[in-house]
């Protein structure tokens, strides 16, 4: 008698709980979408999950001109960040318990998609897998823009801390109950924006030129479904499973601040207990939720910016981390004035910084000068030049664009346990010579270390 497979794997498809008519979701008219992930004997594969819907991008009430020429065009200056792509949309994602019990809640999601994604992701996958399920990730930024000329589909994962494990999550009554999953829109002029492309110059120096529209855009998404596995035990297998347990997982929190002298401090307080990285990332303020600027860009410190253009590079001449007022986790000043000032990349600085990304696994990762730059690396001409210069490097219709990776943070823990900041201040103090006149808006990504507790009677969540 042949032996019965101890568990099944299915593929589920479910449509949002709140359909508006027409099913059409939207900034201004049906910016929530809820999905329900029932109650059921199976265990939720996260690496599975996916988004899928199909985008449309407005002029009031018609398309953008679809001009796909080789050059850049100002009849339609409009696209989505490069490294977020569609996942722009997405201001918040929350995930919770069929008894109520928040499990995460992430704020400005876009914001850490586009923060995160440049740093985790090698490069081969930057430019060419992450475009299979989100055709607006791109090496070029025009690229974007020549695909919102028409309806695209899309299928994309969540990338949470709670959702991007690979832990599979119970969602029977000897688990979480089933989840829910209630994703909110952002407003248009923080989703969409302009393109950009570069330019060579006779000096070896790229020239990036931004196309901006007078027109104002939108974007809808329709046809929105939920996909994902489910392994589903056999009664066997199922009779003899807990009906109690935990799953350890990493969550994100978001604050943000403002950053507007030369030499400030700024406090936070988490109130997280098992912080594992912070992650910081920044823009002027003047280019969030205007869509004449990239709102989800990792802008550099610059001085004389307005609401069009970046202003002037302002170097960052030295940072320190703390936690509850003593220097944490380094000892000492991050003191990178010399390179700053010479516009190299800051290594004292942006590595500690890439490391709040990985966590110490940075081996294979997206940081390379051609996908993405650090502060002053757009002027090293080796990368993307001339093709008459004599430095060499290749042209700039073959280089992916010099878009800025400047972030700020720090690794908290290398065994990956977590440093309590329940009860101590987090705090960092920059020097830079950012004249005042510009504030910037700074956005604080903690990832902490969760443990959700499950029974019969429910969800509890602990830190």
């Amino acid at each position: 008698m042949q032996k019965s497979q101890a568990f099944t794997k299915k593929r589920v498809i479910i449509t949002p709980n709140n359909q508006p008519s027409g099913n059409i979701y939207s900034a201004t008219n049906f910016p929530n979408i809820q999905f329900v992930l029932s109650n059921q004997n199976g265990m939720l594969d996260p690496r599975t999950l996916r988004l899928n819907y199909k985008l449309n991008i407005l002029n009031g009430a018609v398309r953008p001109l679809n001009e796909p020429t080789l050059v850049a065009s100002a009849r339609n200056g409009i696209s989505f960040n490069n490294r977020a792509a569609t996942l722009s949309v997405i201001s918040s994602i929350n995930t919770s318990s069929m008894n109520g019990r928040t499990i995460e809640n992430i704020q400005n999601y876009n914001r850490y998609v586009a923060t995160f994604t440049p740093n985790i992701e090698n490069q081969f996958d930057l430019i060419n897998t992450l475009s299979t399920g989100d055709s607006f990730v791109s090496s070029k930024s025009i690229v974007g823009c020549r695909r919102a000329n028409v309806p695209t589909t899309h299928c994309v994962p969540l990338k949470t801390g709670f959702l991007g494990g690979s832990t599979p999550i119970n969602l029977s009554k000897k688990g979480f109950h089933g989840l829910n999953l209630n994703i909110q829109l952002t407003q248009n002029s923080n989703a969409v924006g302009p393109y950009s492309f570069f330019t060579e110059s006779t000096t070896g120096t790229p020239v990036r030129n931004i196309v901006q529209c007078t027109d104002t855009f939108s974007y809808q998404l329709s046809d929105v479904f939920l996909s994902y596995d489910i392994y589903i035990p056999s009664d066997d297998v199922f009779n003899s499973m807990p009906s109690s347990g935990q799953l350890v997982f990493n969550s994100i929190n978001s604050l943000t601040s403002t950053l507007i002298a030369n030499d400030s401090t700024t406090t936070l307080r988490l109130g997280v207990k098992n912080v594992l990285s912070i992650t910081h990332s920044l823009i002027p303020a003047l280019h969030q939720n205007n869509q004449k600027m990239d709102s989800l860009a990792l802008s550099t410190l610059t001085t004389g910016c307005d609401a069009i253009s970046y202003g002037t590079y302002a170097p960052l001449n030295s940072i320190q981390y703390m936690r509850g007022g003593v220097l944490f986790p380094y000892n000492y000043i991050l003191d990178s004035e010399t390179q700053a000032q010479e516009g190299n990349p800051s290594a004292q600085i942006i590595e500690p910084a890439l490391h709040s990304c990985t966590l110490y696994e940075d081996g294979h990762h997206g940081m390379s000068p051609l996908t993405n730059t650090s502060p002053g690396i757009n002027n090293i001409p080796q990368f993307a030049v001339n093709s008459g210069n004599i430095k060499g490097g290749v042209s700039l219709a073959q280089a992916p664009d010099a878009n800025s990776d400047f972030i700020l943070g720090i690794p908290c823990d290398s065994q990956k346990v977590g440093v309590d900041y329940s009860m101590s201040d987090y705090s960092f103090r920059i020097k830079s010579d950012i004249n005042g006149g510009t504030p910037f808006q700074f956005f604080t990504f903690v990832r902490g270390r969760n443990v959700a507790l499950y029974s019969p009677t429910g969800i509890e969540v602990i830190e």
